[in-house]
């Protein structure tokens, strides 16, 4: 984004659905649009001892509600106090490359073709899972709930369980951003063309028959259901916000069995 025209020419955000109003993405002359925004995290408070410790909420009027299994949010200004102040730039929702490799091969009277499809250097703002881990709502849990904070050393990741939530675990930040690279089989066919034949005495068309498979694979180190994300328009946000997982329904695997007749 070069420009940004209105009164108000700082930044537009965004915000994502559900039972909070997160802003998640922000549009600043300069950087992408709809870049993901929040606040860098540093593991998970595992004991009292990391929280008494930490310079970053010395001064934090919140830090006698933190405690272990919370999330360490990173003082970015050093003031020691865990605000909107220390929100910063997280990721980049628009891929660095965008590639695809297509191919066919034919023997004798086989025939095959494939087209992969894929992008890399992206990133993902899974907002399904922050609503499938944040125990203070009413949807399901994440089957991931069970890898959960509920020890020392037991998770550095997931936070504990609560209903109060008082840290404000689930705000936007690094913690819900995955590498949305992906390389996908978008399609795969294998044909087989009968010809020359004759049923009394009277010459057949010429037919070939095929399968083929749509979205046959994906390999991806997302979580989510799909990497294949694209815009979101919830809550007003007139296309500002991309790469942010609501749970989008995934392409489905399709499965096609033909035939092909010349006369």
């Amino acid at each position: 984004m070069t420009t940004l025209y209105g009164d108000d020419k700082n930044y537009i955000g965004s915000a994502i659905y559900g039972r909070q109003l997160l802003e998640t993405s922000r549009t600043y002359e300069g950087q992408p649009i709809a870049s993901f925004y929040g606040f860098k995290t540093n593991g998970l408070y595992q004991n009292a001892k990391d929280i008494q410790d930490d310079a970053g909420i010395a001064n934090d009027p919140n830090k006698a509600n933190i405690l272990p299994g919370d999330v360490r949010f990173v003082d970015q200004n050093g003031d020691g106090v865990i605000d909107d102040k220390d929100r910063v730039y997280l990721g980049n929702p628009h891929p660095k490359a965008v590639y695809g490799i297509n191919g066919s091969l034919g023997y004798k009277k086989f025939d095959f073709s494939f087209s992969f499809a894929g992008v890399s250097g992206v990133s993902l703002y899974n907002a399904d899972r922050v609503a499938g881990l944040d125990a203070t709502g009413v949807f399901n849990w994440y089957a991931d709930q069970k890898n959960r904070w509920h020890g020392e050393g037991t998770s550095n990741n997931v936070p504990r369980l609560t209903r109060r939530n008082l840290n404000n675990n689930y705000r936007s930040s690094d913690l819900w951003i995955e590498d949305g690279s992906y390389l996908a089989l978008k399609n795969i066919t294998l044909g087989y063309t009968l010809s020359g034949l004759r049923l009394m005495d009277t010459d057949l068309p010429q037919i070939r028959v095929y399968a083929s498979c749509y979205n046959a694979f994906y390999i991806t180190g997302y979580s989510g259901y799909t990497p294949e994300l694209g815009y979101t328009d919830d809550n007003g946000n007139n296309n500002r916000q991309r790469g942010v997982d609501v749970a989008q329904y995934p392409s489905a695997r399709t499965i096609l069995f033909g035939a092909t007749i010349n006369f």
